[in-house]
């Protein structure tokens, strides 16, 4: 009887989700695979409060608004991940492109930040993405669910646009 119980809890902790796991912010970044201090996509730049650097990777300097569409998805990325993965109350983004050749070279613009709440990006995700929690905003093996891609296009409604000014993002261009 003892290894029947054994065996089911250990089935049930070996589906826990992705979106279950806590975790420093170092780690989540890890386990997603997403960004990397190795080739400069990432850093936290201070750990209290937190606050950390995203990085899309472009290979040139593409077309603004692609360039935008970028930046503003890593920030929302980073809001979201940390809310779903670690236990931060409170989270400052800051999201810039790294040229990746020559050499990574973190760039100074375009640039995008955001300093919100856990309280506050739970309130514009229900109220923007229509979830109830956190966890809505991925599927079992963490990919973003449909509602959460609603928020990551500049083509899809609400949009990507419409999420980061919910979330109060500050976009730079220059």
């Amino acid at each position: 009887m003892k290894k029947i119980v054994l065996a089911l809890g250990l089935a049930a902790v070996a589906t826990l989700s992705h979106a279950q796991f806590k975790g420093s912010i170092e780690k989540v970044i890890e386990e997603m695979g997403d960004f990397s201090p190795d080739n400069k996509t990432f850093e936290v730049i201070t750990a209290k409060p937190l606050h950390i650097r995203l990085s899309p990777r472009v290979m040139t300097l593409a077309a603004p608004e692609q360039t935008r569409e970028e930046v503003l998805r890593a920030v929302v990325y980073g809001v979201y991940r940390t809310f779903i993965h670690t236990d931060q109350v409170q989270v400052q983004v800051t999201a810039q492109p790294v040229l990746m050749v020559p050499k990574p070279t973190v760039l100074d613009a375009p640039r995008a930040t955001v300093t919100v709440t856990r309280a506050k990006a739970l309130q514009v995700a229900q109220k923007t993405l229509g979830v109830k929690s956190f966890k809505d905003l991925v599927d079992s093996d963490d990919t973003w669910s449909d509602k959460m891609q609603n928020g990551r296009y500049l083509s899809r409604k609400p949009g990507l646009a419409k999420l980061a000014q919910d979330l109060g993002v500050v976009y730079v261009a220059k």
